[in-house]
């Protein structure tokens, strides 16, 4: 019996040594943003994290762990407009707001969100970047609530899309957020509660919206996010084709080969 406890003791510390802690992005990292790129144009990314469409994952996930980088897999929470959504639903055209307003609609949009998860996690995805909560009323706050539980329950990370509104109240829930064109409307400071928390804040403004890292699209871009500790990042266009250009927040300097 005087054996006992320090067994016990020892069992429990080698199990929790062999429990694989959740990775999370923190700030300071490059990115690269590829969720419409063709296959050389993934492959050719040297950023540290770079984030691919879940439909890719199986092929380039391990492509990239082996180069040392890590992945995030992105899907949309709007699953009304996939295939497998709207099987589940016999076809109907409401829209996701309405389907999630009957537990019935609402139980099978959790369980292919739940599902794409697992998916994520069958291909090592690092972490997950879920997407489509921009107008986050009580319903939709606590089905983003959900989404992050279930991820974490899992046993991945997770990151929410342009909240910036909903950004305080969400940010205890997401591991990391992806913001566009914040500078558009003055919103990049409503971000800052994700890297007061040393979460990472992926910033991507658009050379086809007039951005550029000169004159006074670059003096408007440096107003914006200096001294946050974001992740700055200027991609060519908004369908994410081509690789990005990672640069420093506060100078516009271009980081990296790019």
């Amino acid at each position: 019996m005087k054996f006992y406890l320090p067994i016990i003791l020892i069992a429990t510390v080698l199990f929790a040594t062999n429990v694989e802690a959740i990775w999370e992005p923190a700030p300071g990292l490059t990115w690269d943003y590829l969720l419409g790129a063709e296959k050389n144009v993934i492959k050719a990314s040297d950023k540290n994290i770079v984030t691919i469409d879940l439909i890719e994952a199986e092929e380039f996930v391990p492509y990239f762990h082996n180069r040392g980088q890590r992945v995030i897999c992105y899907f949309s929470t709007n699953i009304y407009y996939s295939a497998d959504y709207k099987k589940a639903k016999g076809g109907s055209n409401s829209s996701v707001d309405q389907a999630f307003e009957k537990s019935k609609e609402k139980l099978k949009s959790e369980t292919l969100i739940k599902s794409r998860m697992k998916k994520a996690m069958k291909y090592k995805c690092d972490a997950i970047e879920v997407d489509c909560f921009k107008n986050v009323e009580k319903e939709s706050y606590e089905f983003a609530k959900w989404v992050a539980k279930t991820a974490h329950s899992i046993g991945i990370s997770v990151g929410i899309k342009d909240v910036a509104k909903n950004s305080i109240k969400l940010e205890p829930y997401f591991d990391f957020v992806v913001v566009e064109n914040c500078a558009d409307f003055n919103e990049c400071y409503h971000y800052t509660c994700f890297t007061r928390h040393d979460k990472a804040v992926f910033v991507v403004h658009y050379g086809n919206r007039g951005y550029s890292l000169s004159g006074s699209s670059l003096s408007k871009l440096i107003k914006e996010q200096k001294g946050r500790n974001f992740t700055c990042v200027l991609c060519p266009n908004q369908f994410l084709n081509n690789n990005c250009v990672n640069y420093d927040c506060n100078t516009g300097a271009v980081i990296g080969k790019n």
